[in-house]
C-alpha cells in the first residue's frame, strides 16, 4: 500500500515537473521571438515612468568602480551601460541575441570596454557562486512564469558575494484582488482612455494579456518580498516609484566570524 502511494506521488511530481519545464520552454521561445522583433524599436517607446524606474534602480544599486554586476534582461543596455560608466564590470544577459548585439554596439560607440553580453534566457542562466557584487534587473522578470521568478531570486542569492545586492525594479501588482491593485489598474485605464481609439485598443489588448498572463505576469510587492526572504536575503525593502512600478532590494547577509 505504502509503495503504491509513493509511486503515485512520484508520478504526479514528475508530471508537474514536465509541465513546468514545458511551460518555461514555451515562455522562453515566445520572449526570444518577441524581443528580437522589437530590438530596433524598443528604446523609442519607453515612457517617463520607465525612465524613473530605471533611475531608481541605479540609485538603489549604488554600484561603484571595481564591482562585478549582472543585468538580467538587459535589452539594449539601458542599465548595463550606466552601470559600466561607474567603472564596474558588467555582464548583460538577455534572451534576444539582437538585443545583446545592440547593447554591445552602443558600448563600443561609447568606448566602454567593461561590458560583456550573454544571449541566454534568464531562467537558464548559470554563474559561479559568490562571483558577483550586484544583480539588477529592470522591467524583465514580470515576463517570467511565477515558479521561474522564485528560481531566479534563489539563483541570484548563490551568485552574490556576502553583502551583495539583488535589485528588482518592475511592474508589481496583483490581478485586482486588493484595493491598491484596483486603484493602479483604474489609473492606467484612465490614462489610456484619454488617447481615444488607440487608447481603447491598448486597454483591450493589455487586459487580454494581463488576465490571460500570456506575456505579462506581474506579482505584488509583498509576493516579491516573500521570494527574497525565502531565498535568504536580509534587509529587504520595497520602494514605490510610479503607480504600478516598484523596486525591491535585498542584501545577502555576511556570515558572522
Amino acid at each position: 500500500m505504502g509503495d503504491k502511494v509513493s509511486t503515485r506521488s512520484d508520478s504526479g511530481s514528475s508530471a508537474r515537473s514536465w509541465r513546468a519545464q514545458l511551460g518555461t520552454k514555451l515562455s522562453i521561445r515566445t520572449q526570444r521571438r518577441r524581443w528580437s522583433d522589437r530590438a530596433d524599436t524598443w528604446d523609442r517607446h519607453n515612457d517617463v515612468g520607465m525612465v524613473k524606474i530605471a533611475a531608481a534602480a541605479l540609485e538603489i544599486a549604488d554600484v561603484r568602480e571595481g564591482m562585478t554586476c549582472v543585468d538580467l534582461g538587459c535589452g539594449g543596455g539601458r542599465l548595463a551601460l550606466e552601470l559600466a560608466r561607474t567603472g564596474a564590470r558588467v555582464v548583460g544577459v538577455d534572451v534576444s541575441a539582437a538585443m545583446i548585439d545592440r547593447m554591445l554596439e552602443q558600448a563600443r560607440r561609447d568606448g566602454l570596454e567593461n561590458v560583456t553580453g550573454r544571449a541566454q534566457a534568464i531562467e537558464q542562466l548559470s554563474l559561479p557562486e559568490e562571483s558577483v557584487d550586484v544583480v539588477v534587473t529592470n522591467y524583465a522578470l514580470h515576463h517570467l512564469l511565477d515558479p521561474d521568478k522564485a528560481k531566479v531570486v534563489s539563483a541570484a542569492y548563490t551568485w552574490l558575494r556576502p553583502g551583495g545586492k539583488l535589485v528588482v525594479s518592475d511592474m508589481m501588482l496583483g490581478r485586482g484582488a486588493s484595493a491598491s491593485d484596483r486603484e493602479v489598474i483604474a489609473s492606467k485605464i484612465r490614462i489610456m482612455a484619454k488617447k481615444g481609439l488607440p487608447g481603447y485598443w491598448r486597454i483591450l489588448k493589455n487586459a487580454a494579456r494581463y488576465l490571460l498572463r500570456v506575456h505579462e505576469r506581474p506579482i505584488t510587492p509583498d509576493a516579491w518580498r516573500r521570494l527574497f526572504e525565502a531565498a535568504g536575503f536580509g534587509d529587504v525593502r520595497v520602494v514605490n516609484v510610479v503607480s504600478e512600478a516598484n523596486v525591491v532590494v535585498g542584501v545577502k547577509p555576511i556570515a558572522a566570524a
